[in-house]
């Protein structure tokens, strides 16, 4: 007995030494082992450090029968918790201790240990050396970057070097895989393959498991790691290097998903590792799994050990809902123990558990293990069935009640079964003590359906298979004809029962039937058959009884019961192979009382052997022999074909056949059982002719067409499927489909054939379709002028774009009568941008959008309604959103040229899959040519160009709009886009100036979004482009003539020639002599500044009839002061009111200027004539 927080003082300080104590044989009179306290006082600086003295000598403790006087212990929080494992030698008084090289601290090794003697072969002698393993699972509490540290770890030391003197180094060291799950936190050594060496078991309570999708992470797990010394005829001892335990040979165990007691995430389980002997007696050592953090107190998982080493689900799960106690049980599984001890004396190992927090101890007795069988006969107490199977009674009209394909006529087999029991440790039954089982038939079960996955299959033998016999034909040519697979694909059953009912319906009643793994009942789910439900009651049969019975008593005692078998089809069963039933039976058996003393009285079933696999044999020679048919098979086809092969057409009126002819002789001596057309095809493109005749359709999507059963030597037989093509009734898209003809025989039979036994015939759908789209642009002719400006920035509403706003239609017809397309798209390609620096992501706006498109379709109009476009169409919001007007400028809504117009809806809408995903690569060179067809009193020195720019020559960015037209038909008329738009006028002027003419081409694709082919004509979509002509009419620049110098001197030299000949000419005439004038002394000197005389501006009239005016004007002209001015007008013939005058008259004005200040005057005078 250990107490591993013992403390000792000394010094005044408190050691928490630890240590253990020996009690005699009435558990009394304790003895310290002295040696086993003292570890932590033998450390010198103990005194100076609190850490140093918590040892907890004694937390774990271990003993093995070929070292009696050797005591493991382990101390988990020796020297600052890294742990230590100690070998005291209770006869020598000395110990030994490992050694904390290597260790970090909070390692906490020996938190768990186990002995073994069966780990490694002895180097030298007979003996087994002893080897003990501790467990260190703890978790630094500082940063450490040394590998593994944190994992959790496994040491294995040997033994025998405890009298070396020296401290213990290891021989074996495993590493956890995940930090911080506590790897380690226990130990078990275990043979659980009963190979002879003793395997590794390792907890890992906060292991954390991947969690499935949609839940959530659970925690906890064990790894055993198999004993590799069974892998080798030689045994290795520990000098040589050999590693026994490796992850490449381990198995991880969880708690399951399904089961009675629900173990939540945080169970703890693998806290506790328990040897439990073999409780089972079969031969295999059996442990136990404690998780006594889970939810209602703690949980306990029993386990089998089998041959193979590989552990499958819990055989039971205790937890304490099914405890009855006095007292709640806390902390159930927190202790696991009695390794094998039976405590009643019934030959079976119990097992005690502990619940510390519940001061509690609760100890389970071992029921001891009965063996039930189900026996399944004929009335005569045979196995075999006649091969004769049509000379069995015609159960049709009982068997019509049974789901599934069945035959015109059904046959049936009367049977009887019953069930015995019998003791496993050979001690004898009593023969008047019957137990009350149920019992659940299936047949053709699958393996996880009858085996409950119990331990983890080998692969290659996940099917159940029949024992093979001896083969005599060889291998050269023959291949295998199975059936069996064929049917479970196409749940094809040949064998049922009366009465029985389907898995689906059964299936919340079948769960009883599996113990622990529940999932495996719905492995029957997938299987073709249904359940019957039998109860029964089983009697006593020994075990040598058994053998010597021809004849069953058990017929004769009133147990037996009735089973019909049902063969559906007698020429679709296999006569090479046995008829398989699956057997599961629920046992009703006494429930032991607490205080009952003797548990012979209630047995139990091992719940591992509650099923059982029954064969009944046919009465022939193939059952018995291996039988080599040779076959010889030729295919002949009638489909219709085009240039790409066979082909049926979707939504054609004509009535289209697919015909498949097999013709298959019996070239050997064998003869062949079950030979059979076995044909699957697509049952939403193809029907079965019914003219045929019934009992083809073995599937939904397959028929069979027997040839002969069993197909006797020499025998040639021919079988016809045909199929009605209903494409226009097509409901699944599929571009191809395929009718895989198949010959079948026995499942038991290599089958030597000649010619192919399989083919697959492919044939292409496709919908012959007439679909025209045609576009126009409106106007379908623009021209740019003007001078270049800041496009963008400048911009405020459409109109400042350009003067051009397009009005763009597409128009997409279903021109094919009768014909409706399930889904359609139409790509328009828009020229967004120019291509411009191709190294740019982005080119200058051609072509903007100024609103989301519009559709006009007009659907079926009910005669006395008024027709209305409603639409379907959906474009893809993605390019739109990128696409329609960007800047957010102002859009003159009252444009819109369709008034019956409606916006089309938006979502996203992908391409076709058929459609190219992308455009050629841009080129940075315009393409150019001289416009053709010029008129003839055109300039022709002015070179004009033309460019030609569309999607597809690399000019334009452009965006594919996919729009989803839906269903296209001829009746619903056509379907027209509208899309409105505005040239950008300054990418023209900048980058078109140079060419008078601008070919922009909008092309638009309609495909079809079906899976099928699509036939229209040589392609499999429609097309249309669209040009809109846009001229420059911005002003030539002035043609500038070869030789301008020249004219110039000869414009210069002209102009100086007439202007000399001007000048001599004016020369000549006197032009540049000036007339002189006499100058005349003043007669009036007045003073401008003395004031006028108001009658001095009075006329006066002279006797030379002059009339003189004179005034004294106030205007200073140039400086000077006017003074008088006179005018003096003579006429021959009187004064100047006198009658018309008649002479010529001669008038002068004569004006005079007087300074103001009267120096001098000037008279000027004039005359006119």
């Amino acid at each position: 007995v250990c107490a591993p927080k013992l403390t000792r003082s000394i010094v005044q300080s408190d050691y928490v030494t630890g240590g253990c104590f020996q009690l005699d044989a009435n558990l009394q009179d304790p003895k310290a082992f002295q040696s086993s306290m003292s570890f932590c006082q033998d450390i010198p600086e103990a005194a100076k450090s609190i850490d140093l003295r918590h040892c907890t000598i004694g937390a774990t403790v271990g003993h093995h029968p070929r070292s009696p006087n050797s005591l493991f212990m382990g101390g988990p929080y020796f020297y600052y918790a890294k742990g230590m494992g100690a070998i005291l030698d209770t006869e020598k008084f000395s110990r030994t201790q490992t050694s904390r090289e290597n260790i970090p601290p909070n390692t906490l090794l020996g938190s768990a240990l186990d002995v073994s003697d069966r780990i490694f072969a002895p180097q030298y002698g007979p003996d087994p050396p002893v080897y003990v393993a501790y467990g260190g699972p703890g978790v630094p509490v500082t940063a450490n970057e040394a590998k593994d540290v944190g994992t959790g770890i496994v040491l294995i030391y040997h033994s025998s070097d405890v009298d070396s003197g020296t401290d213990l180094n290891p021989v074996i060291q495993i590493n956890g895989n995940q930090f911080a799950s506590r790897f380690g936190h226990a130990v078990l050594l275990v043979d659980i393959n009963n190979d002879g060496w003793e395997d590794l078991i390792v907890g890992a309570p906060y292991q954390e498991i991947e969690a499935v999708a949609g839940g959530q992470p659970q925690y906890g797990a064990v790894f055993v790691f198999t004993n590799r010394q069974g892998q080798f005829p030689q045994p290795f001892s520990h000098q040589s290097g050999f590693e026994p335990f490796t992850y490449e040979n381990h198995q991880m165990l969880f708690p399951p998903d399904k089961q009675e007691c629900e173990a939540d995430s945080l169970s703890g389980y693998g806290a506790t590792l328990a040897e439990l002997g073999d409780i089972n007696h079969d031969g295999f050592q059996d442990f136990a799994v404690g998780a006594p953090y889970a939810t209602g107190g703690g949980m306990v998982f029993v386990y089998h050990g089998s041959r193979t080493g590989r552990i499958g689900l819990p055989a039971q799960v205790i937890c304490t809902p099914k405890l009855a106690t006095n007292v709640p049980l806390r902390g159930l599984g927190f202790a696991v123990g009695l390794k094998g001890l039976d405590l009643d004396g019934n030959g079976y190992a119990d097992l005690a558990l502990g619940a510390p927090l519940s001061d509690a101890v609760v100890v389970l007795r071992t029921r001891p293990i009965i063996k039930f069988k189900v026996h399944l006969v004929l009335p005569d107490g045979s196995t075999r069935i006649p091969s004769n199977l049509d000379s069995l009674p015609d159960c049709t009209a009982e068997a019509s009640n049974l789901p599934g394909y069945m035959a015109p006529k059904v046959r049936c087999l009367n049977t009887k079964i019953f069930m015995t029991y019998t003791s496993v440790d050979g001690k004898p039954c009593k023969p008047d003590v019957r137990y009350r089982a149920t019992v659940l038939l299936k047949s053709d079960p699958p393996t996880p359906w009858l085996r409950e996955l119990w331990e983890e299959i080998p692969a290659g033998s996940e099917e159940i298979t029949t024992q093979p016999k001896d083969s005599t034909c060889g291998s050269h040519g023959f291949v295998s004809l199975a059936s069996s697979t064929l049917f479970h694909d196409l749940s094809i059953v040949p064998v049922s029962f009366i009465g029985e009912r389907s898995v689906k319906d059964y299936a919340d009643q079948a769960d009883r039937f599996f113990t622990v793994n529940r999932s495996a009942s719905s492995a029957a789910v997938n299987s073709p058959g249904g359940y019957l439900p039998i109860d029964l009651e089983a009697t006593c049969r020994e075990r040598m009884e058994d053998r010597s019975y021809k004849y069953p008593v058990e017929l004769d005692q009133g147990t037996a019961k009735t089973v019909r078998i049902v063969f559906r089809d007698t020429k679709l069963v296999d006569q090479t192979s046995p008829v398989q039933i699956g057997v599961r039976w629920v046992a009703d058996l006494p429930v032991p009382y607490p205080t009952a003393g003797v548990m012979d009285q209630f047995p139990i079933s091992n719940p591992r052997e509650n099923s059982q696999l029954i064969k009944l044999n046919f009465d022939n020679d193939c059952t018995v022999r291996t039988c080599c048919p040779r076959l010889a098979v030729t295919y002949e086809f009638e489909v219709s074909r085009d240039k790409h092969g066979p082909v049926v057409y979707v939504g054609d009126d004509k009535a289209q056949t697919i015909t498949v002819k097999v013709t298959v002789t019996n070239i050997g001596t064998d003869p062949a059982f079950m030979t059979s057309l076995v044909s699957t095809y697509p049952p939403t493109l193809l029907e079965l002719d019914p003219t045929l005749g019934p009992g083809l359709n073995v599937a939904p999507n397959a028929a069979s067409c027997s040839l002969a059963n069993p197909l006797i030597p020499g025998e040639s037989q021919k079988c016809l499927l045909r199929w009605l093509v209903v494409a226009h009734q097509l409901t699944v898209q599929m571009a191809q489909f395929s009718v895989n003809s198949t010959i079948i025989t026995g499942a038991a039979s290599p089958v030597e054939v000649h010619g192919s036994p399989t083919h697959e015939l492919r044939v292409n759908v496709k919908m012959v379709v007439n679909v025209s789209v045609t576009g126009t642009v409106e106007p379908n002719t623009v021209y740019f002028s003007g001078n270049a400006s800041d496009g963008i920035k400048s911009i405020s509403a459409e109109n400042q774009i350009g003067d051009s706003r397009l009005l763009i239609k597409f128009t997409v017809r279903n021109l094919r009568n009768h014909s409706l397309i399930p889904a359609s798209r139409l790509i328009v390609d828009w020229p967004y941008e120019i291509a411009g620096d191709i190294k740019e992501s982005h080119g200058k706006y051609l072509l903007y959008l100024l609103d989301n498109p519009s559709v006009v379709q007009h659907q079926f109009s009910i005669p006395g309604e008024k027709e209305t476009n409603t639409t379907s169409v959906v474009c893809d919001s993605r390019a739109l959103k990128r696409l329609v007007n960007p800047h957010n400028y102002r859009i003159f809504k009252f444009l819109r040229p369709s008034s019956d117009s409606v916006p089309v809806n938006l979502g996203r809408v992908d391409f076709p899959s058929s459609h190219p995903s992308a455009y050629p690569p841009l080129s940075p060179n315009k393409m150019s040519q001289e416009v053709p067809g010029r008129n003839e009193d055109s300039d022709k020195q002015q070179k004009r160009l033309m460019t030609t720019v569309s999607c597809y020559n690399g000019q334009l960015r452009c965006v594919p709009i996919t729009c989803d037209l839906g269903k296209l038909s001829h009746k619903a008329g056509p379907i027209t886009l509208e899309f409105i738009a505005r040239l950008w006028d300054n990418t023209m002027r900048q980058d078109f100036k140079d060419f008078f003419l601008t070919k922009l081409r909008l092309s638009a694709t309609w495909r079809a979004d079906v899976k099928y082919g699509i036939d229209l004509g040589d392609a499999d979509h429609t097309q249309e482009t669209i040009e809109l002509s846009i001229f420059n009419n911005l002003e030539p620049k002035p043609i500038v003539p070869k030789y301008t110098a020249l004219y110039i001197a000869l414009a210069v030299f002209g102009g100086a020639v007439v202007l000399a000949i001007i000048v001599i000419i004016l020369k000549k005439a006197g032009f540049f002599k000036r007339k002189r004038f006499l100058r005349k002394p003043k007669q009036d000197n007045t003073d401008a500044s003395k004031p006028l005389d108001p009658a001095a501006a009075k006329p006066t009239t002279t006797s030379a009839s002059t009339t003189q005016y004179s005034r004294q004007p106030a205007v200073r002209t140039r400086g000077y002061q006017a003074g008088t001015m006179s005018m003096t007008s003579s006429q021959a013939g009187g004064p100047l009111d006198e009658g018309p005058v008649t002479q010529p008259a001669v008038s002068a004005r004569v004006f005079t200027f007087e300074e103001p200040s009267g120096r001098f005057s000037r008279r000027i005078e004039s005359a006119a004539y």
